[in-house]
């Protein structure tokens, strides 16, 4: 059986919802491929040793159906997806953006971001600019969209 990924939204889905889609769009499983709502129950479910969370849940919470799920399961999910809880809850519904902003900030929560920005530190303008680069190619290649932040260097020409 073929599990279709990608959930029919609700009406409105509600910020739960938005976000973990968000999270379902970006983060990407070892074959960069989206994962699968059963991927993210199986790997939820092994990590912990029992039954937290089914795909059915998964898919009901991404949807909007089901919109209060328990501490245990938000805190398994944030976990997987590498973000801190308050992802979830971060944010107005009546005026939350799930465009670069909501990236930005879940690059910032994830350990190989800050790792990488870390690197970075004390490197030339010149090197800055050809990591950026490399990023903004990387980023293409996965099929995201363009980042239009600030350009890290303030360099004036």
């Amino acid at each position: 059986m073929t599990e279709d990924t990608t959930p029919e939204p609700a009406a409105d889905p509600g910020l739960l919802a938005r976000r973990l889609e968000y999270l379902f769009q970006t983060k990407r499983a070892d074959s960069g491929k989206p994962y699968t709502h059963v991927q993210v129950a199986d790997a939820i479910n092994a990590a912990a040793g029992d039954k937290i969370i089914s795909q059915a849940y998964i898919n009901q919470l991404r949807r909007g159906v089901k919109t209060n799920p328990t501490r245990r399961h938000l805190a398994a999910l944030a976990d997987f997806f590498g973000v801190s809880v308050l992802y979830f809850f971060d944010g107005d519904p009546a005026t939350d953006h799930e465009g670069p902003r909501d990236e930005a900030e879940l690059a910032l929560q994830d350990e190989a971001v800050k790792n990488v920005a870390m690197r970075a530190a004390g490197l030339s303008p010149e090197t800055l600019r050809m990591i950026q680069d490399m990023i903004d190619r990387a980023r293409t290649l996965e099929g995201l969209q363009e980042y239009p932040g600030p350009e890290a260097s303030s360099d004036s020409a």
